[in-house]
């Protein structure tokens, strides 16, 4: 649907005058359904119209026409059905399971009217497969009030475990959000889940007609069966291998060792508790102990160059492109190791696969680990970290405090920013009062400022940035961007931006990265070619 064809939905619903901000900020018909109230609160919409767009935008069907007539039916959402898988013999490959379920339907059908069960359980199953889709998951098989999920097929992406969890989070919060809207006969539903990662052989169809489904066939889909069978109400179980996958991108619980039926061995289970406060994919995803550093010397003379002139006073923008797993995120941590023992401040946006049209994503983040916030503070407290970390950066203007809080979704008893001003004023008074930030930050010392994955930036952080390379050779700021070769940076005509582009690494250092590695194992040839690694399959093998 063009973005005419939202403006009149909007005109329908009374709020044209979003109009502007919804095509200035690309939100498509497409993208309306993973809007979030914070996501509108962060465009500038008011509170009841919030609410009446969140209504309407939960009536949308996937035909593309508002209904206002109850949940996306199953078979419409996305996730459901396979983009084409392109043929039906069955491949061995790493997959990601999860089995959710609803929790004590049998005791509900027994409490139950058969129709009101229905109800609950459509609802569920409706609110679950959106937050599957939304992460791009394969809805495999529906198991009465439950799934089998595979993330991984019939499209493989890098991080398909992690996507495995934020699916299964977002669950649990779907469940949360059906409670408190009181539309489940009185009752409190609960949802329980359980993920495990490993080799499988999937893709064959089998059965007839309407049972036809593709199975997968290894240990991986009955340890997530039965890690699901370990969970308590409300609860996501994942096995080992997902955990050492997803780094520290998430918050977990040791929830015990366990002897599983069928399984040899006990299986260590871990619950997944929340999202993860880690400040960069890198961070996040590491190994506890990484290889030398081999190589790139030149690429690293180049950044430290550009750091002493930041040093100097006169600032510098740094553009670091090259494939996914190369390593640009290496480099940086180079960079930052070697000027540890110097006074300056560092900024890290991390851009988010999952956030691309969230409106200064990387920014809101940010802004919430560098001011401490913890998931239960409550507003006043949130707000007095946030006036400590303004303090400690040297932002005087309250005005810039009221805008940040404001942005951050703070409610509390501070002057926020004018609200009859429009959306559009709101984003450049909140623009502004960040790039105030950067530079009030720049005043106390040098400062290092990096945005990693910007091929994956919304636009109003890209809008932002901007903005900052626009005054950055005024102040002390070397702005690091890394991403991947398919993004097109719109700042490369500036005198003070330096484009660096990685190349793969020369055959004698793919040798020492390698032996590196394997603690200088050696490896039968399989093939009469030399095979030569990847950037991404060493990234792959670091992790393993």
């Amino acid at each position: 649907m063009t973005n005419d064809q939202v403006s009149a939905w909007l005109d329908d619903l009374g709020l044209g005058q979003y109009r502007e901000t919804f095509k200035q900020n690309a939100i498509d018909w497409d993208v309306l359904p993973d809007l979030s109230d914070g996501d509108l609160e962060a465009l500038g919409v008011l509170l009841g119209h919030r609410k009446k767009l969140l209504r309407a935008i939960a009536s949308l069907s996937q035909s593309g026409e508002p209904t206002g007539r109850g949940p996306i039916p199953i078979s419409d959402v996305p996730g459901r059905q396979p983009s084409h898988p392109e043929a039906d013999q069955a491949e061995r490959r790493q997959l990601t399971v999860m089995f959710c379920d609803l929790v004590d339907s049998t005791a509900l059908s027994r409490q139950l009217d058969p129709e009101d069960l229905q109800h609950i359980v459509r609802r569920f199953l409706d609110a679950s497969s959106q937050a599957i889709g939304r992460f791009e998951g394969y809805i495999a098989r529906y198991m009465g009030d439950g799934m089998l999920v595979y993330f991984g097929y019939p499209h493989a992406h890098e991080d398909d475990a992690e996507r495995a969890v934020h699916s299964g989070l977002a669950i649990l919060d779907a469940v949360k959000a059906l409670n408190r809207k009181k539309t489940n006969q009185g009752i409190n539903i609960a949802a329980r889940i359980g993920i495990a990662t490993g080799q499988v052989v999937v893709g064959e169809l089998l059965g007839q007609e309407s049972a036809k489904e593709r199975s997968a066939f290894g240990k991986c889909p009955n340890l997530a069966a039965r890690l699901q069978g370990l969970a308590k109400p409300n609860q996501l179980i994942i096995d080992p291998a997902t955990k050492r996958l997803v780094g520290s991108q998430f918050g977990f619980g040791d929830h015990g060792i366990f002897s599983l039926k069928g399984f040899e061995t006990p299986v260590q289970a871990w619950q997944v508790l929340s999202i993860g406060s880690s400040a960069s994919r890198f961070e996040a995803h590491r190994s506890a102990q990484l290889v030398n550093f081999i190589g790139r010397e030149d690429e690293v003379s180049l950044l430290y160059g550009r750091w002493r002139e930041v040093v100097g006073g006169e600032g510098q923008v740094l553009l670091l492109s090259g494939e996914a797993g190369i390593g640009k995120s290496r480099i940086i941590q180079i960079l930052c190791d070697r000027i540890a023992d110097e006074h300056h401040n560092i900024i890290r946006y991390q851009c988010s696969p999952y956030h691309t049209n969230t409106a200064l994503f990387p920014a809101i983040n940010y802004l919430r680990q560098a001011a401490g916030f913890a998931s239960n503070d409550s507003s006043n407290a949130k707000l007095n970290k946030l006036n400590v970390m303004a303090v400690e950066a040297g932002v005087e203007s309250q005005e810039t405090v009221s805008l940040i809080a404001d942005l951050l979704s703070i409610r509390g008893d501070h002057r926020n920013p004018p609200s009859n001003v429009s959306s559009e004023k709101r984003k450049e008074m909140t623009l502004e009062a960040l790039v105030h930030h950067v530079q009030s930050l720049a005043v106390r010392g040098s400062e290092l400022f990096i945005v990693e994955d910007a091929h994956w930036i919304d636009p109003t952080t890209r809008d932002l940035l901007t903005r900052i390379i626009d005054h950055i050779q005024q102040i002390r700021v070397l702005l690091l961007i890394t991403f991947r070769p398919n993004f097109k940076p719109v700042w490369s005509e500036h005198s003070h931006v330096t484009s660096l582009t990685l190349s793969r690494l020369p055959r004698r250092h793919c040798t020492e990265l390698v032996s590196a590695i394997t603690g200088g194992k050696r490896f039968r040839p399989r093939c009469s070619r030399p095979f030569w690694p990847r950037p991404t399959a060493c990234r792959y093998i670091l992790k393993s």
